[in-house]
């Protein structure tokens, strides 16, 4: 008899390119673990993805159709409220999963329950390759929050029965995870990143494309909501306008200044491993 499921990998599909979607089905289907069940939310997506999911003749696929579009944050919800098991596995429609992410991910919650929220280090990739790879990890503390969110989404594991208690994620059309994670610290839950390189994660010049600048401000507006949640000192409130001063950087000028930061912290990176 098969053992109940540990783990839902939760995913929500909007409009993904085909072969992108196929990447990200296939790592999560060929994980070392194997004792999940992935539920993807359809949000309205073309017919095209929809056959290319339905095609997978795999029982623990579990394909949900939105009668309309939701956006990401309800049909997340939605989602957390189907999953059958303790953890929810965050995955994109667009990245690829290493292949022992899931097992990796669950020894981990299985031997830190003081965790809600366990993610984990990425490589930042585009068409020409991999950039970037992140660094931090260990424990993540309110203080590291207030900068900005240092989790990446499609890495994290979260205890289901913690988000639930918070009300899932807030309905924002962006910054839901940094809103959710925030709101999860504010209510005494703890999060930790895993030294693991778990993700490989796609940010290519698309991704800066979406980041409208009405989405800096409301990410504005949302740091500021959590930052009174928190009950951080005033004077850490600067860090409201963090996200409008990017958003009125020249886009090309944004994207070269990150990647040129990228460059640096991997130098850096590189330096103390050979010390």
């Amino acid at each position: 008899m098969e053992n109940r499921k540990k783990v839902t990998v939760l995913m929500s599909e909007y409009n993904t390119k085909k072969e992108q979607l196929k990447q990200a089905i296939e790592s999560i289907l060929n994980q070392t673990y194997n004792n999940f069940e992935l539920i993807i939310i359809d949000d309205c997506s073309n017919e095209e993805n929809i056959k290319l999911i339905e095609n997978y003749k795999d029982d623990r696929i579990k394909l949900i159709r939105n009668e309309k579009n939701l956006g990401l944050a309800a049909s997340l919800n939605k989602g957390i409220e189907l999953a059958t098991t303790n953890y929810i596995i965050r995955m994109d429609t667009d990245d690829i999963a290493k292949i022992d992410r899931i097992e990796k991910q669950v020894k981990f919650a299985e031997s830190n329950p003081q965790y809600s929220i366990i993610s984990g280090r990425a490589n930042f990739f585009d068409d020409k390759g991999i950039y970037y790879t992140t660094t931090k990890s260990g424990e993540i503390y309110i203080y590291d929050l207030i900068k900005g969110t240092p989790f990446i989404h499609p890495t994290m594991l979260i205890n289901k029965k913690h988000i639930q208690e918070i009300g899932g994620y807030p309905l924002y059309r962006r910054c839901q995870d940094y809103a959710m994670a925030m709101n999860m610290y504010a209510n005494g839950f703890k999060g930790y990143i895993m030294d693991d390189i778990l993700i490989d994660y796609r940010m290519d010049s698309d991704g800066y494309k979406k980041k409208k600048f009405k989405y800096r401000v409301l990410e504005a507006k949302i740091r500021f909501h959590y930052y009174r949640k928190l009950k951080i000192g005033l004077p850490q409130y600067v860090y409201c306008l963090k996200p409008i001063v990017a958003g009125l950087m020249p886009k090309r000028l944004m994207q070269l200044y990150q990647k040129n930061k990228f460059k640096r912290n991997n130098s850096k990176e590189m330096e103390c491993k050979q010390k």
